[in-house]
Formats: C-alpha cells, sequence, structure tokens
C-alpha cells in the first residue's frame, strides 16, 4: 500500500501533466490533493498557486502563493505569479513589491518586466518604468501590449511621436485595432474617430473605481458634478418627478441631485463603478450599458437629465442626443458639461489626453436639430491640472 508521500508525488506528477495540457481545472483539483496529503510543500503550493492564476482566481490564488513564498522565498515565479494577481485585485503597492522580488529572484520575462513597468508608473516612477517597459520590447519585440503600456507612458510624459511610434508597434503586432486607433488619432491629425471605443472607457473605469473619486475630487479637485448641479437655471422647478444621472460613475452627482428628485435613476457603461453607486444608496434605479443602447431600451419618460463629465469620453452627439429627445418631457433639462474646443473646425476634436472637446457651435447645432433650446452656459473649470484650471462649459438646454 502507498504512503501518503507516494499518493502526494502521483498527484503531484498528475497535476503538472493536466497542466501542461491546458486543463487547468482539473489540474487545480490534483495539486489540491497532494497539498492535503503533504500539507506546506513549496513546489506544491506554488504549482496551485500558478494554476489559479491560469483560471483568474486571483483572490484564491494570493494567499497560496505567499504561503508558497514563506515557505521559499527565492521562488521568481511565485513572485511573479503573486505579482499578477495582486495587480488584477487593484493592490498595486504590494504588486510592485512581488515584481521586484520577481526581477531580483531571476524571473526576467518580458511579460514580467511589462507588469513591473505598469506598477512602477503608478507608483509616480517614471523613469524607472521607462527602462522596465524598455526592457519588455526588447527581450520581446513582438509583445503588443508592452508596446501598448510604452506608449500610455510616452503619452503621459507628452511626447506623442514617441507614444504614436509604439502604439503603431502594438498595432502591427496584433494589439486590438479599434482602441490602438483611437490612441493614434489622439496624436495624429489623421482620419477622425467618432466616438471612444466602448472598450476603452468600461476597462478605464472598471480600473479606476476604487481610487476614482480620492484621485479626481481628491487631486484634480474635480467639481463638475457639484457646479453642474447648483448651477441649474432658476427656471427649473425646485423638484423633478424622474432624473436621470447619465454616466453616474460612482453617483458623486447623486447626493446633491437627491433632494431635489422624487425619483432618482442611474446609468453607466462600468459595473465597477455602478457598485460604488450602489452602495450610497440615494438611487431608486441603477442601469448598466452604453449610453445610446440604455437609453433606446429605456421606457421611462425623464423631466432633468444630468450628466457630468461624459460626453468628453462620448465624441460626436447625434446619437445620444436622438435618444434622449424621445426619453424626454417637454419642458424637461438637459444638463452637462464639456470641454470646449478652440481650434478651428465644428466637429467634437479627440485631445491627446484621449477626451474630446466639443465647440459651442456644435452644441448649439445639435440642439436645433434634437429639439432643445439653449437656455444658459456657464463657465467654470471643471478641475485642476497643475494648479491651473481646466476650463470648462456648464451648458443648459431645455427641451421644446
Amino acid at each position: 500500500m502507498s504512503t501518503a508521500l507516494e499518493q502526494a508525488r502521483e498527484a503531484f506528477l498528475r497535476g503538472v501533466a493536466l497542466f501542461e495540457g491546458g486543463q487547468y481545472d482539473a489540474a487545480d483539483g490534483a495539486f489540491a490533493e497532494a497539498l492535503a496529503l503533504a500539507p506546506g510543500r513549496a513546489s506544491v503550493l506554488l504549482n496551485l498557486g500558478v494554476t489559479k492564476v491560469h483560471r483568474q482566481l486571483f483572490a484564491e490564488a494570493e494567499p497560496v502563493l505567499q504561503e508558497a513564498l514563506a515557505a521559499d522565498d527565492s521562488l521568481a515565479d511565485g513572485w511573479a505569479a503573486l505579482g499578477l494577481s495582486q495587480m488584477e485585485l487593484g493592490r498595486w503597492e504590494v504588486a510592485l513589491r512581488s515584481h521586484e522580488n520577481a526581477v531580483e529572484r531571476g524571473a526576467g520575462t518580458a511579460a514580467v518586466h511589462m507588469r513591473l513597468g505598469q506598477c512602477l508608473a503608478r507608483a509616480g516612477r517614471t523613469t524607472e518604468a521607462l527602462a522596465a517597459l524598455e526592457t519588455a520590447v526588447a527581450l520581446d519585440a513582438n509583445l503588443a501590449e508592452a508596446w501598448s503600456q510604452l506608449g500610455h507612458l510616452r503619452r503621459d510624459l507628452q511626447q506623442p511621436a514617441e507614444a504614436a511610434r509604439c502604439y503603431q508597434n502594438a498595432l502591427e503586432r496584433g494589439a486590438d485595432a479599434e482602441l490602438h486607433r483611437y490612441y493614434l488619432a489622439a496624436l495624429q491629425h489623421g482620419a477622425p474617430v467618432a466616438h471612444a471605443p466602448r472598450q476603452y472607457v468600461q476597462t478605464l473605469f472598471d480600473q479606476y473605481a476604487e481610487e476614482f473619486e480620492d484621485h479626481l475630487v481628491g487631486q484634480l479637485r474635480y467639481q463638475g458634478h457639484r457646479v453642474l448641479v447648483e448651477q441649474l437655471p432658476a427656471a427649473c422647478p425646485p423638484r423633478f418627478d424622474h432624473v436621470l444621472d447619465l454616466g453616474c460613475g460612482t453617483g458623486l452627482c447623486g447626493p446633491y441631485i437627491r433632494p431635489r428628485a422624487d425619483q432618482l435613476v442611474g446609468l453607466d457603461l462600468s459595473p465597477a463603478m455602478l457598485d460604488k453607486a450602489r452602495a450610497r444608496g440615494v438611487y431608486d434605479r441603477l442601469i448598466e450599458g452604453d449610453l445610446v443602447d440604455a437609453l433606446r431600451g429605456e421606457t421611462a419618460r425623464f423631466d432633468l437629465v444630468l450628466a457630468a463629465d461624459v460626453f468628453i469620453y462620448v465624441g460626436h452627439l447625434d446619437d445620444a442626443f436622438a435618444q434622449l429627445a424621445q426619453r424626454m418631457r417637454l419642458g424637461g433639462w438637459l444638463a452637462f458639461t464639456i470641454e470646449e474646443a478652440h481650434a478651428s473646425g465644428g466637429e467634437p476634436q479627440l485631445l491627446p489626453s484621449l477626451r474630446y472637446a466639443h465647440p459651442l457651435g456644435y452644441v448649439d447645432a445639435l440642439a436645433d436639430r434634437h429639439g432643445f433650446q439653449v437656455a444658459h452656459v456657464h463657465s467654470a473649470p471643471l478641475r485642476w491640472d497643475q494648479d491651473t484650471g481646466v476650463p470648462g462649459k456648464y451648458v443648459y438646454l431645455q427641451k421644446s
């Protein structure tokens, strides 16, 4: 009769074979069996943790990998897998330390250096982030994601030509075509992109949800949500029957408009943002979906629609206004913010920041086409960037 140690070895080898065959669910079970028979073995813990990473069970992988590294902290692959899990869980500071440990112990793949660069960039260690990402593309020039991450960093450093070169390299190596043409359009004067890709907006705000308010309100002193409600024209009623907070995000507008709303509905593309809005407890209903598609499927009629810092991620607004015109009551109010475009031309402009700016003439024509009257335009900063106010327009239209 085989001993427990022999049975553990058999289960471990079976797990390795299953893992190598891409059967990660079955491999997970085999490694768990081996661990139960031989608790605390670093090699078994490492393989179980790495398997859970492949299954995208990052919250389960983290403690298993931590136990493996407590038993043997020389496991470079363990540090790399732990760092990846922590990134996916939004734990960027500890993910940085894990990736540094991985590289120090010899985990020298392009993917590890790329993720180290991402973590360093998040920590504001720009020079080191550049070096890590340049190492990644030197190790594997076909790693499209590394070129893309390098492009983001070059764009943030206001190096448009270098950023465009990186995005072009990513595109040529199989990166998402719609997304990277959007990035390139923000840096070059080529064919305009009418709308931000849905994937970009949803991913941006899903990843941003945890630190959204601390960064936007705390660091950038964003005030668009507050000013938009405070500047509602005196001609507006003291209370509204049915209010829609369009692109509600974490619900920043909610507490400001709730005292004037009998029914308050929030709509957003990002599930992570909606979780934050739900926790506020001020919305009667929350809708997850794309702005135009969700409005198309909505049956309620609103007498106030708010869109604070939303249209900058939409671009061309004809489709949105067409749907809003059908969903709003006669005499209802549409209030929104824009970054005003100052260059010549009457169309929205995609900026290097990946936000759209809208000329006031474009807004006037849009309102006229869709049955709205411009009632008031208020000028005030939306947020601050390096102690300089980012000028914005607070636009108030009435449905006619």
